[in-house]
């Protein structure tokens, strides 16, 4: 085999790899999860391995396409690596700085080695059909009434959108709302058979009416102005005016029918404006006003990459109760976690990248004013395409398509192969290959590409020794499935606390002897938890309570105080607080945290004075019972807090969780505060 054959496999497993990554990571729930991110990652890295062969395989013809958009990229990375450096919280940061490795090698992988036309009409025809699989499976969802996504159950806020192979609609609506002009316009103007051109038609309607039943009302405002956007332009060309105005009778008629006919949509419109709803505007906005607050603490450098996570609670409106972990607005998550210098950096590639757009417009077509079918597919793809960024854009003003792995990629791959047309307007981004230009780059891309496999392999071991754990029948193999887990991945602060909270649990149900000794393991951890992420109120209040338990009131009160600063408004926190002052006997203070807690209006008085029941408890009528008769001792609060690492995550279990404390302990305090008058 001589070396033009190799470098044309080596191309060919290229476009194969990048395809695979870009399809997997849409059908595989949007690569949100650990498991699916490792295969992401191992496609990309064997996607940069190959590129760097197809580099040594024919030195003396090879060019690499290094526009300023390149450059950009490159500072932005060494920013990343800098905040990586002096990350609060090592995981999180990593985790971050690794999504953006992938999503870069992505794009120099793509920009160098797709720009052919025929590679780029595979990509068009590989991407858009996928969609159309994704778009039917969430029109199937909305018909049948169906709340899984493969074999995950979707939360409940979601039932009755289509959320495709994501989890959430928006995200859905994200991503087809970028192909979706793309498609149109290659029907529209491409250059292609007519049975194609049938087939793509069809498959425009199918994108559309994924998007309408996502119920992301982002997503319809993002995408009704992409595809005026298309209409506009195509109106501005005299060939294509009748097909315009015949479009946008089409489209826009269709929305407008499902808006009027669509209970469920007008629903999604009137909640806008009803606070209490959980579509309410008011919510995003008080959820950015809290990450402007955020933000005011490191206004340069941002909190960190990721970090907005662990430093909201602090700022936690009292009506939000959920760990949103985004900001709902991609540009301010980007102003928080890497500050005013990010965001410039991250202003300068897109204005550098749309520089380049401008630049190589004309040279996409046959003549510089017309946009025929006589054209190439050039000047489709580059209208498509762009439009198509504008609407995931658009869309990333209300919610953060672009820190879901998919959407990031699939955009950073239209945005590559837009980049790459600057080669038919100059040579002067075009740089020779020589030796030592060929050693750096093959030490930068292999030593990336090392990097992902290496942390590939580390995430997929400590995932399944933390699956594990979850399916262990006892407590001695869970607990050594999580220090497992934690030897492979000493930096993960969640799975410190998780061993800390299962020594406590364990210590509850144990006699006196053992009790103690499986109280100190639980403190130990909970330390290492706090030492890992010193924001984390969660285990600050576990650590207090492992504390109380052994006897030391005063240390407790600390780390009580702390996980109250940490999160002050939290329902979880607050009652864990108060449970805390009831231990002590502080009863008068107890009242006043539990009072704060959510009033329990879902709940049914059963008795005067007895248990509230709530429909469709998960603690049973007896469990209450039994925890009335002991009030509130160590194993009703053993059992009561078991959730606790699914509730300061999910608002629903929060606030539920919360509001089983206060109906169980308040009576006992008022008991307790009526004697001592």
């Amino acid at each position: 085999m001589n070396r033009k054959t190799l470098d044309s496999f080596c191309e060919r497993g290229i476009v194969g790899l990048v395809l695979a990554a870009l399809v997997f990571s849409a059908l595989a729930t949007g690569a949100v999860r650990p498991p699916e991110f490792v295969v992401v990652e191992l496609l990309v890295a064997a996607a940069g391995i190959l590129w760097m062969a197809r580099i040594w395989l024919e030195p003396r013809r090879n060019r690499l396409l290094f526009p300023p958009v390149g450059g950009c990229l490159l500072l932005f990375l060494g920013y990343a690596l800098f905040h990586y450096l002096r990350a609060d919280v090592e995981y999180t940061a990593r985790t971050e700085v690794l999504r953006l490795l992938v999503y870069a090698l992505l794009f120099f992988v793509v920009l160098n080695n797709l720009h052919k036309s025929d590679w780029t009409q595979l990509a068009l025809y590989v991407l858009v059909f996928t969609g159309v699989a994704i778009a039917i499976y969430g029109i199937v969802q909305v018909i049948t009434g169906v709340d899984h996504v493969w074999h995950f159950t979707r939360p409940e806020q979601y039932k009755g959108r289509g959320s495709g192979t994501f989890i959430n609609p928006n995200h859905f609506a994200g991503f087809l709302g970028m192909l979706l002009p793309l498609c149109l316009a290659s029907v529209l103007t491409g250059r292609i058979s007519q049975p194609m051109r049938i087939l793509l038609g069809y498959s425009a309607l199918l994108l559309l009416g994924g998007v309408a039943v996502s119920m992301s009302r982002g997503g319809w405002a993002s995408t009704s102005l992409a595809l005026a956007a298309v209409i506009g332009v195509l109106g501005w060309q005299r060939q294509f005016r009748l097909r315009g105005i015949l479009l946008s009778c089409i489209v826009f008629g269709l929305i407008g029918a499902f808006l009027l006919k669509s209970d469920f949509a007008q629903d999604r419109l009137r909640n806008v404006n009803q606070p209490g709803t959980t579509g309410h505007v008011g919510s995003r906005v008080e959820l950015w006003d809290a990450a402007v607050d955020v933000w005011m603490e490191e206004k340069l450098l941002g909190v960190g990459p990721g970090h907005f996570d662990h430093r909201f609670p602090e700022y936690r409106p009292e009506r939000l109760q959920s760990r949103p972990v985004r900001v709902h607005n991609d540009y301010l998550n980007t102003l928080v976690d890497w500050g005013l210098a990010g965001m410039l950096l991250a202003g300068l590639m897109l204005g550098t990248m749309v520089s380049g757009i401008i630049k190589s417009w004309k040279y996409s077509q046959r003549t510089s004013r017309d946009l025929s079918a006589k054209t190439s597919n050039r000047a489709t793809f580059v209208l498509g395409s762009t439009i198509g960024l504008g609407s995931i854009g658009l869309h990333s003003f209300v919610d953060f398509n672009l820190h879901i792995p998919s959407n990031a990629m699939l955009a950073a791959t239209l945005a590559a192969l837009l980049t790459a047309y600057i080669r038919f307007a100059t040579e002067r981004y075009w740089v020779a290959v020589r030796m030592p230009v060929r050693l750096l780059l093959t030490v930068l891309v292999c030593g990336v590409s090392g990097l992902l496999v290496q942390q590939a392999i580390q995430q997929a071991q400590e995932h399944a020794r933390l699956e594990a754990s979850r399916s262990a029948e006892s407590f001695p193999k869970q607990v050594e499935s999580l220090r497992n887990a934690l030897e492979i991945e000493p930096t993960n602060f969640e799975t410190a606390g998780m061993l800390g909270e299962i020594h406590r649990r364990r210590a509850m149900e144990s006699s006196r002897a053992t009790r103690k000794v499986e109280l100190k393991k639980a403190a130990a951890w909970l330390k290492e938890a706090i030492t890992l992420n010193r924001y984390d109120a969660y285990s600050h209040a576990r650590l207090g309570m492992a504390l109380d338990e052994l006897g030391q009131a005063d240390k407790a009160g600390e780390y009580f105080a702390k996980a109250e600063k940490l999160d002050p408004n939290g329902y979880l926190t607050v009652a864990n607080v108060g449970w805390h002052k009831m231990h002590i006997g502080e009863y008068e203070e107890a009242k006043r945290y539990f009072e704060r807690v959510s009033p329990p209006l879902e709940y049914i008085v059963k008795n005067p004075g007895g248990t509230p029941l709530k429909q469709g408890q998960q603690l049973t009528e007896h469990e209450f019972h039994d925890a009335r008769k002991a009030y509130g001792t160590n194993a009703f609060e053993a059992n009561l807090v078991n959730g606790g690492l699914v509730a300061h995550r999910s608002e629903k279990t929060a606030q539920d969780l919360a509001r089983h404390i206060r109906a169980v302990y308040l009576p006992y305090i008022n008991e307790q505060l009526r004697d001592g008058e």
